[in-house]
């Protein structure tokens, strides 16, 4: 059995594979994009990662990985927007924004939900914004507190939506289930920053539990006073004490019986012949094999083995990538937050607050952060190098999150080239028809970019123990079935 990739998907699906694995890594450690880096005393992540799940098996994974070397900590995420902190989620924590986008956001999700509060004129049904629609995103928010629209007369500022039905498209989804308010002011300009594509090519099947839907009550409440506690599925989180996230990629290794391979990288796949080759032109045989690489990678690397509709379903998968620039600044504390979102006009579009995900990340007097920049052919990075970098320190000035004065103790970028999958409107169909012909040929797919979806580090686990027990299903020899007993008369 061949892994390709020791990325968090890569190791689970080694680890359960048990001795019969053989797991091959393209750099000098395991981890994939779970890997960590130190400088100058400052621990750093490739991007920022933390260990949350509703899965008791992950929990157990957690504790045989790491042991005593963790700690759990309550969430502080929040949001810079009008030059004031508010909490994670925006549209559940209005509490401290000017009371006129605060205005803008309430009547917005109202409006969403129930159409205009404009007086109704003749056979005007007031221009509601897709009032037809009564998904159960909305009635989550809506229902437990009114049953019709109330009146109101003030100027119409909101910007409809002409589309009824259920949203087409996640810009869609945003004006229909939070409104136009909670649209202008944060999940419009904070997602086109994320995403780096035009949000009406994306659908929304990805959301699942990632978005808190606080309803119209809570989002009232959260308006007019401070939220205390946080909100959504990564409320409470875990992080290794010492080594950074690293510390839970290396735990698996003791516990590996197969060869790990590193600094292995693989050149070509053969599915016919059932072989990997090794870029110094080794060629091993596998009964199956596991890929966790990008899907359209792993199906380039089979040249015209693939078919011709494969390749060009690989070829129209889309992505985004992250740089992330580090920084490690001369100062202890610089904030009691762990990560920002940033829907204005920094190069950023949220800090990871490193030096918070554990205070062993800093060296003594020292803070880290990292600033994350997503990118694309629709997105390109404004500059690059140094520059970047200065860029970055000068926005963080700005934002307030350390000052000209703090000394900048180290700085250093990492590139993440294929980072977030696109859920573009043929994602499915492209992924579905991939996987269905490499499942014929003994490949089975695992995690984030093999089966190109939005995957945390608690599904890559789950991801890569999936896949060992569906390798060992097929290895299963096909059940023998009877004819039934048929009785023969004589003539």
């Amino acid at each position: 059995m061949v892994v390709i990739g020791a990325g968090p998907t890569g190791l689970s699906a080694a680890y359960h594979l048990g001795r019969d694995a053989v797991l091959l890594e393209q750099t000098d450690r395991v981890g994939g994009w779970c890997r960590s880096i130190e400088d100058r005393g400052f621990t750093f992540d490739m991007a920022g990662h933390i260990m949350f799940s509703n899965d008791p098996y992950v929990h157990r994974l957690y504790e045989m990985l790491l042991g005593d070397n963790v700690h759990w900590q309550d969430r502080e995420a929040w949001i810079y927007s009008k030059q004031v902190y508010t909490r994670y989620p925006f549209q559940g924590a209005l509490y401290g924004l000017p009371s006129d986008v605060i205005k803008e956001c309430i009547v917005g999700a109202i409006e969403a939900r129930f159409g205009s509060l404009q007086p109704r004129r003749g056979g005007d049904d007031g221009g509601g914004n897709g009032d037809d629609y009564t998904g159960p995103e909305r009635r989550g928010m809506f229902e437990p507190l009114m049953k019709r629209a109330p009146r109101y007369k003030g100027a119409e500022r909101r910007r409809p939506v002409p589309h009824k039905g259920a949203p087409r498209n996640f810009e869609e989804f945003i004006y229909k289930v939070w409104g136009s308010g909670i649209a202008a002011h944060f999940a419009i300009p904070y997602n086109r920053k994320l995403w780096a594509v035009p949000l009406d090519e994306m659908e929304t099947s990805w959301l699942g539990g990632r978005v808190p839907l606080p309803n119209l009550e809570e989002m009232i409440h959260g308006a007019l006073s401070p939220v205390a506690k946080p909100m959504g599925p990564n409320a409470r989180f875990g992080y290794p004490l010492r080594g950074g996230f690293q510390a839970l990629m290396n735990g698996f290794l003791p516990h590996l019986e197969g060869p790990l391979h590193l600094e292995t990288r693989v050149a070509a796949v053969s599915p016919s012949r059932h072989q990997v080759t090794l870029d110094d032109g080794t060629a091993l045989s596998y009964e199956f094999l596991i890929s966790t690489m990008p899907l359209p990678r792993l199906v380039r690397l089979m040249g015209d083995e693939a078919p011709a509709d494969v390749r060009q379903a690989a070829a129209e998968l889309r992505h985004v990538s992250v740089r992330c620039v580090n920084l490690g600044v001369g100062r202890e504390n610089l904030t009691d937050k762990h990560w920002i979102y940033y829907p204005e006009d920094t190069v950023f579009h949220r800090i990871f607050v490193q030096g918070n995900a554990s205070p062993f990340c800093n060296p003594p007097g020292g803070f880290g952060l990292t600033c994350e920049i997503t990118y694309s052919a629709a997105k390109p990075l404004p500059v690059d190098g140094d520059a970047l970098i200065q860029r970055c320190i000068e926005d963080c000035h700005r934002v307030g999150i350390f000052g000209p004065d703090d000394p900048v103790w180290a700085a250093n970028q990492v590139d993440m080239p294929v980072a977030y999958v696109v859920y573009d409107h043929s994602r499915a169909a492209n992924v579905t028809l991939i996987r269905d012909w490499l499942s014929s040929q003994d490949i089975v797919l695992a995690g984030r970019y093999a089966e190109w979806e939005y995957y945390n580090s608690d599904h890559a686990f789950v991801a890569g123990k999936k896949a060992a027990e569906q390798v060992a299903e097929m290895r299963q020899p096909p059940s023998l079935s009877y004819p039934a007993a048929v009785t023969l008369s004589a003539k």
